[in-house]
């Protein structure tokens, strides 16, 4: 019985050695496992912060960006129908200035055709007024003597009937 006590008690030490090297085994693994939670926790809360910061950067360069580029927008906006109400002023301007100067030309030059023209009408008037009158009195006279030749005639005609 003493060798197999021996053998007994060597299996009981080798059962509770290697119970105890897996419990420290375990325990390592437990220890290992909650030290890597631990890092991923923290890792995680870290990279979450920082996500968190640059999420609001990006929000707030965003923001800043869309309020200079509509500030831009309406300055240049501003910038534009002001330069477009300008020219527009200019152009109404230029062609009223053009309209007056192209009816000062027009009224001077009927002002100048009407003086033309009532000299040639009296200067016509004054020509043709010897000739018209010439002409009245030949054809009065050829009148007078048609009137002569007819009433002449008429009578002659008048007195055969009679």
């Amino acid at each position: 019985m003493g060798r197999l006590t021996d053998d007994m008690g060597q299996l009981r030490r080798n059962i509770d050695n290697t119970r105890e090297n897996r419990l420290a085994q375990q325990n390592a693994r437990i220890s290992s496992v909650g030290a890597q939670i631990a890092d991923f926790a923290s890792t995680r809360a870290r990279n979450g912060l920082q996500d968190a910061n640059a999420r609001a950067t990006f929000v707030a360069d965003n923001a800043n960006d869309v309020s200079r580029l509509l500030n831009t927008f309406h300055h240049h906006h501003q910038m534009m129908g002001r330069q477009g109400r300008e020219e527009r002023a200019a152009f109404v301007n230029d062609v009223s200035k053009k309209t007056l100067g192209l009816l000062n030309d027009f009224h001077a030059a009927h002002k100048s055709m009407a003086k033309h023209s009532a000299k040639e009408r009296a200067h016509f008037v004054a020509t043709n007024k010897k000739s018209v009158g010439a002409f009245i009195n030949e054809a009065a006279q050829d009148r007078a003597g048609a009137h002569a030749v007819f009433f002449g005639t008429t009578k002659k005609k008048v007195a055969f009937l009679v």
